[in-house]
């Protein structure tokens, strides 16, 4: 009974829009860039459903409560190497009964104590005056914008029949519960909702304050905006990129846009491939399963080292040699001195055998076999995710065992070209292999080595980048070599506006990734600068005209 009154007052409300989003996806098209860039593109739905950890923080913020419901939830699916992507973003029957429960139970638990309740109840008593007090001042937090007079009265005489319909609890607690209980299944809070009814200008949309404020909210902080963001955007002070820019560089200065910055790397390098590694005890003693998230750590802390504390460019996520070290990853290092297990401690490396995100352990450890290290999937990961060249799957019918280690065959590297010489083989192999042979140096934990199977290392290549060929002799001048190139920079870009916009890359998106891009390469343009830069560009602050009501 409870769920039917839900969806009566969403019937009350007048909601509109459906709950599965459109399949159909923005693509590059005919047209050249800077026609395209007189265009906006969209996610292809005016309804985007929070992701599973935007609905976390958003009830744990508005709610007070520290709690995970999404643990129960199917997970996200993954587009384009990111799970928060609008067109996968659909509310099946599965979640809709997930939603239903989460919602009944974080309502009982917002009135099991005085306490819990007077954190979504700015008022204290049980009048009339009270309770609608509660629901215009929760109502705005649940639905990020203030209800409309027709929501507020559907809302109170919701309320009004709690005691009716809930069997425990005082009359105002069980109202409090029913709206609250309500509010968190309406596609008001379910999505973020961009109808703007401006007018339009030069075939685009003007987003309204709110919106904006949702927009910056879900992008630097992944959760719902403060009351502070929602007053300046009903001061109207979100109504210019100016003011846009204002206060995003304000949010990046707050704690929980390093979580975002994290989330953005942890998909982005892949970092769950940590998980689950196992490898030969006999061979690598120091290397156990519980040392993934230790990994991880290394990683995504060097990360905001970069970005947060040195504010550096691009390229030091593959020059700096140094990196954030625990007890165990720091045996991995064969660092000496005193680690713990528990704190991570900053430190340099030999210049000469480490060079940031690619030769950290996780990274190579993560590419590699139970006994040795794997040039092929090291190569395939610089080429599709660091680079966002095209290559094609192998054939189905594909001999993935490589030759033994005999005769001629000394080495990986020569295994690893031996098997992939056939000419069917080649047109792909030449340039994974090349990039994978750069980092023959480490083994299959990532530790520094000089000989493979007793037989010197092989770590020299060519490659081309930005139409030259660039020759190195070890991962060192590799990184460099990627850190400065075209490529890489326009391949992050590209994944930060998946990210950022929640969509796949256009025609649209041409003259902003060619701007990201140029300005990625200046040692004076930080990578925390790129973020905010996202939130200049027209894709984020309109929407089409044709998606206008």
């Amino acid at each position: 009974m409870r769920f039917g009154l839900g969806l009566l007052a969403c019937a009350a409300l007048s909601c509109t829009g459906e709950i599965d989003v459109p399949t159909n996806s923005p693509g590059p098209g005919g047209v050249g860039p800077q026609a395209s860039c007189r265009k906006v593109a969209t996610p292809g739905t005016k309804l985007i459903r929070l992701t599973h950890a935007q609905y976390d923080n958003t009830v744990r913020d508005i709610l007070g409560l520290s709690v995970s419901p999404s643990a129960a939830f199917q997970k996200d699916p993954t587009f384009q190497g990111f799970n928060n992507n609008a067109l996968g973003l659909s509310v099946a029957d599965r979640l809709g009964r997930d939603y239903r429960r989460s919602a009944e139970d974080l309502g009982s638990q917002v009135v099991a104590s005085a306490a819990a309740r007077a954190k979504v109840v700015p008022c204290t008593g049980t009048s009339d005056d009270c309770a609608k007090d509660f629901i215009a001042t929760f109502g705005r937090r649940a639905f990020r914008r203030p209800l409309t007079t027709p929501e507020e009265t559907a809302f109170f005489t919701l309320f009004k029949k709690a005691n009716s319909v809930m069997e425990t609890g005082d009359a105002f607690s069980k109202g409090v519960a029913l709206t609250v209980e309500a509010m968190l299944q309406m596609p008001e809070f379910l999505y973020r909702v961009e109808l703007a009814e401006n007018a339009p200008v030069d075939g685009k949309v003007a987003l309204t304050s709110y919106e904006l404020a949702s927009r910056l909210s879900y992008l630097l902080w992944n959760t719902t905006p403060d009351p502070v963001l929602l007053d300046l955007a009903a001061a109207d002070k979100l109504a210019t990129a100016a003011d846009v820019r204002t206060q995003a560089l304000k949010m990046l200065d707050d704690a929980r846009a390093v979580k975002v910055v994290d989330d953005f790397h942890h998909q982005w390098l892949d970092l769950d491939k940590y998980n689950n590694l196992t490898r030969d005890p006999a061979l690598f003693p120091n290397f156990t399963p519980a040392i993934a998230p230790m990994m991880q750590q290394e990683t995504l802390r060097f990360i905001s080292h970069v970005v947060f504390d040195q504010k550096a460019p691009f390229s030091t996520l593959f020059t700096a040699p140094y990196t954030f070290v625990n007890k165990e990853v720091a045996a991995l290092y064969k660092l000496t001195g005193t680690y713990t297990t528990a704190a991570y401690a900053k430190v340099d490396l030999d210049p000469t055998q480490r060079s940031g995100l690619l030769t950290q352990t996780g990274f190579l450890a993560s590419h590699a076999y139970t006994r040795t290290d794997s040039p092929i999937h090291r190569g395939v990961f610089m080429i599709r995710r660091v680079l966002c060249l095209p290559l094609g799957d192998p054939p189905g019918n594909a001999d993935l065992n490589l030759p033994p280690l005999m005769g001629n065959i000394k080495t990986t590297r020569q295994q690893v070209a031996n098997h992939t010489s056939p000419g069917n083989c080649a047109g792909c192999h030449n340039r994974i292999n090349a990039m994978g042979f750069a980092f023959e140096n480490y083994d299959a934990v990532g530790q520094y080595r000089t000989m493979d199977n007793g037989e010197p290392v092989d770590s020299t290549g060519s490659i081309v980048l930005g139409g030259k060929t660039i020759e190195f002799k070890d991962a060192i001048e590799f990184s460099k070599a990627i850190s400065v190139s075209e490529e890489a920079r326009g391949c992050y870009a590209r994944n930060w506006l998946r990210y950022a916009y929640q969509r796949a890359d256009g025609a649209e998106d041409a003259c902003d990734l060619e701007a990201m891009t140029t300005k990625l390469a200046r040692a004076d343009y930080p990578v925390k600068e790129l973020i905010g830069d996202l939130t200049q560009n027209n894709s984020f602050r309109y929407r089409p005209a044709e998606e206008a009501p």
